[in-house]
């Protein structure tokens, strides 16, 4: 099973590439919503952080658990890569080499918007809404980010999380609309726990729906839509 998976893998990363090439509009039009996104709610993030935040008193508290326990378990090592294995094992105990590609595709997707997203997030050096004590808002650089608490821009978890979900739409249509929809809430969740503004999930969702429509599409050819 292990070098066909990677066999696989390459081919599905081969057709990626390809398509990144052919579709450089599609990157220069995530690249122009990002600068968007960045311009539209950069200004406002703040307000618009407390005016997603509809709960208060008893339903807070409530909100802020299962918030927690979402971006908990919404990471990618605790999230995206166990769900990835556990398809692939669920393709070799059946012997379905259309399940074992189902699960390229969602590492694949999550993976690798991930890293795009790294690229940024530990880099730019934007305090998260709650760092302690406050600051201005603002990018601080690398030497602020690789230490914790500057990390909000863009949103990890949001990138990976859709990254995945997107790719799993083009090949296992039930899977991608239920992570689709997990991957909503654990958005909301990294907003309602005051880890991340708008402006840092809207450019995590745009790298992670990049990546996951190249990816699935790349998969489909291999992985027809289960």
């Amino acid at each position: 099973m292990l070098p066909e998976t990677w066999a696989e893998t390459r081919a599905i990363l081969r057709a990626f590439g390809g398509l990144v090439r052919r579709h450089v509009g599609w990157a220069i039009g995530a690249l122009l919503l990002c600068a968007a996104a960045v311009a539209l709610f950069f200004p406002h993030d703040r307000a618009w952080l407390t005016a997603v935040q509809l709960f208060r008193g008893d339903a807070e508290k409530t909100a802020h658990g299962l918030a927690w326990q979402l971006g908990r378990w919404g990471d990618y090592p605790t999230y995206n890569l166990p769900v990835a294995i556990l398809i692939w094992i669920y393709g070799a105990v059946t012997k379905s080499p259309a399940w074992r590609r189902v699960a390229i595709v969602a590492f694949l997707g999550a993976s690798l918007a991930g890293l795009f997203d790294d690229c940024f997030r530990l880099t730019m050096g934007r305090p998260r809404p709650d760092v302690y004590p406050p600051v201005p808002d603002g990018f601080y650089g690398p030497a602020k980010a690789l230490f914790g608490r500057y990390e909000s821009f863009p949103s990890g978890h949001a990138a990976s999380d859709l990254g995945m979900a997107v790719a799993l739409l083009y090949v296992s249509r039930g899977l991608g609309v239920l992570t689709t929809a997990y991957a909503l809430a654990v958005i909301w969740g990294r907003m309602e726990l005051n880890k991340h503004y708008p402006s840092d999930v809207a450019v995590g969702s745009v790298i992670g729906v990049y990546f996951g429509t190249l990816i699935g599409l790349a998969g489909a050819r291999l992985a027809p839509t289960r």
